[in-house]
Formats: structure tokens, C-alpha cells, sequence
């Protein structure tokens, strides 16, 4: 079906920051714990192994360490906390959640633990129970950029963009030199038409990373959104010379050329986006 892209212009670019926002969540969240806990030797060579092997990126060997370690050591949170963290990395977040479940048993103030069972409940689309658990972490240590940086994954994903714009800015001031923290700000920041300060967000983060395509795009859709139209493909440009298979960013290069009526280039870039499975 032909649709008039000027109409839907406004529509498409939703999409494409819904399409960039994955790229946020998915490069976050999870941390190693900060909390020390006393063990025996055998536990922790067991566990030194398994971190090297999570390190590494072997997290089913990791896995296996971890569970060797528990087996010597039952009653070690942090040893059950690592199980959730080599289970989160391939996905099982049901398993997750069952390693952090009992790292918090055995400890109640694990504060890491509570924002890593936030994540994983954050990826089972479970947010009510996301918030409840990040909530509990910050009020255990409100001192982390990490935490507040989660909560406001979450509250995106509830769709409470002031709320979440409030936790992405108090993660910024923490920690000011994570690039995620600031293209997830940006991305509040549009979604609440905040596009001037989306932009200098988006600059931040390039600040930190100049070969982030993610914040690229942003600021590419800021600029746009400014009608700073030539910036923005300039912008869009940078972005799709990291990525050039991102069809989110070929299609939203379109509109732009659209809106300056160059219609056969965005109609290759429309094309382009197509060809790569974007759907419209």
C-alpha cells in the first residue's frame, strides 16, 4: 500500500526511536556485584574460574563454575549472584531470576542483586515487577548511576517518559561519562518533545563514543525534529556510515529528504529500508 509519507512522517520517526531505544536496553543493565562476601578457598577458585570464563565470553563453562562454587558454598550470595549474571547473558531469565531470587534471600540488602532481578523481569516484559525490584535497590543505595539508569529503562517501557527523563537525568549526574545514559536521556527527551535539550543529549553521548550510530540517529532526529534539515542529514549520514544496515535509519533519512522534496533520493533510501526488512 502507497501512503503518503509527509502524513506519516511524524509516525515513522516514533518508530525509528522505538527501533534505536532496543539498542539502549539491550547494551545495559546488568552489572557485577559490588558486594564482597567471605567464602572458602575452594569456592572461590571455583568462582575466579567462572568469572574468567564470563570475561571471556564462555557463559555456559561460566555457568557450570558458578554452580560447582554453590555446591561448596550454598549459602554465598554472591556466588548465586554470578549464576544470574552468565544466565542473563544467554537469555535465561527465567533462571535469572530464580539465582537472584535466592541471592536476596540470603542476603535482603543485596542491592545489586534487586537491580539485576529488575533487568531480568525488564526483559520477561514483566515492568510492574521491574520497578518494584529496581525501586528496592535504590532505596538500599540511591548512590548508583546504574540503578536509576535501570529505572528509567523500565519506566520507558511503562511509557512514563517524564518519570523515566528524571531518572536518566540523575543518572547522568552520578555517572557522566556512560554514552547509553545519555542516548536514553535523549530518547526521553524526544518522546517528551524536549528536542533542543534531545540534542545536546545525543552530543554528549558523541562526546563519549563518536562511533555510537545510536546516538548519531538522535541527533540526527533532534535536528530534524528542529528543522535543522541539512544538519540532520549530515547527522544521518554519520549514523548509517557506522551502521548501513539499519533500515530504521535509511527510512528516517527519507523523511528528511522528503520534507526538502528531494523525492527520488529518499525514495532509494525508502527502497533501502525496505531491502532490509523495514516494513511500511
Amino acid at each position: 500500500m502507497k501512503i503518503n509519507m509527509y502524513k506519516y512522517a511524524h509516525a515513522a520517526m516514533v518508530c525509528f526511536l522505538i527501533a534505536l531505544f532496543v539498542a539502549v536496553a539491550s547494551s545495559s543493565a546488568c552489572q557485577p556485584a559490588q558486594q564482597a562476601y567471605q567464602s572458602n578457598e575452594e569456592a572461590m577458585k571455583l568462582n575466579e574460574e567462572g568469572m574468567q570464563m564470563y570475561s571471556s565470553g564462555q557463559y555456559s563453562r561460566a555457568t557450570m563454575y558458578f554452580e560447582r562454587a554453590i555446591e561448596v558454598d550454598p549459602s554465598n550470595p554472591a556466588l548465586w549472584f554470578n549464576k544470574g549474571m552468565t544466565l542473563d547473558a544467554v537469555a535465561k531469565y527465567d533462571e535469572a531470576l530464580d539465582a537472584y531470587s535466592q541471592a536476596i534471600e540470603l542476603d535482603n540488602n543485596f542491592a545489586d542483586a534487586w537491580s539485576n532481578k529488575a533487568i531480568a523481569h525488564y526483559n520477561l516484559e514483566q515492568n510492574d515487577k521491574a520497578l518494584e525490584c529496581v525501586e528496592k535497590a535504590i532505596s538500599i543505595s540511591d548512590k548508583s548511576a546504574v540503578y536509576w539508569a535501570n529505572k528509567g529503562l523500565i519506566l520507558t517501557n511503562l511509557t512514563k517518559y517524564d518519570d523515566s527523563l528524571t531518572c536518566f537525568d540523575k543518572a547522568t549526574s552520578l555517572d557522566p561519562f556512560v554514552e547509553s545514559y545519555w542516548t536514553s536521556k535523549a530518547y526521553a527527551q524526544m518522546k517528551t518533545k524536549r528536542y533542543d535539550d534531545a540534542l545536546v543529549s545525543a552530543d554528549k553521548a558523541l562526546s563519549i563514543n563518536m562511533n555510537s550510530a545510536l546516538a548519531w540517529g538522535y541527533k540526527a532526529k533532534a535536528l530534524h525534529e528542529l528543522r535543522r534539515y541539512d544538519e540532520a542529514l549530515i547527522a544521518f549520514d554519520k549514523g548509517l556510515a557506522l551502521n548501513p544496515d539499519n533500515p530504521a535509519l535509511w527510512y528516517s533519512k527519507g523523511l528528511t529528504l522528503e520534507t526538502l522534496k528531494r523525492t527520488a533520493e529518499a525514495q532509494k533510501c525508502y527502497d533501502k529500508a525496505r531491502n532490509l526488512g523495514y516494513k511500511f
